[in-house]
């Protein structure tokens, strides 16, 4: 994954990548995923859907991968317990002031963030 990152361009931090795990999702996981979810990561380990390990095996993935590489960046910063109250509070705030599922959880400032330095090319 370091070596994808590097290639890439990758806005994450490197010395964060030789610790990153990636496994397939659990069932247990994947039961609570909504249509089109491809990865989570939790703290230091991305759980990836067979297609985006599909993707990742190929090399194809390089985006998701920078993604979710920020999100471990993130549970380093902030910790177990402050990464859950801010990205839950941040999804229920969105929920609260009546949006939809998908607008909420775009408006998670983990993701925006996650999000837009992915996108950095």
């Amino acid at each position: 994954m370091q070596a994808a990152m590097r290639e890439s361009g990758g806005d994450a931090d490197p010395a964060l990548l030789g610790s990153v795990v990636i496994r397939t999702v659990p069932p247990w996981l994947g039961r609570l995923w909504t249509s089109g979810t491809d990865a989570m990561t939790i703290r230091n380990v991305i759980f990836a859907s067979p297609s985006a390990l599909d993707r990742i095996d190929d090399g194809d993935a390089l985006v998701l991968l920078t993604h979710e590489a920020v999100h471990v960046e993130q549970w380093r910063r902030y910790g177990f317990v402050g990464f859950l109250r801010r990205y839950i509070g941040d999804y229920l705030r969105g929920r609260a002031i009546g949006l939809p599922h998908s607008a909420a959880y775009r408006a998670i400032r983990f993701e925006r963030e996650a999000v837009e330095r992915s996108e950095r090319r």
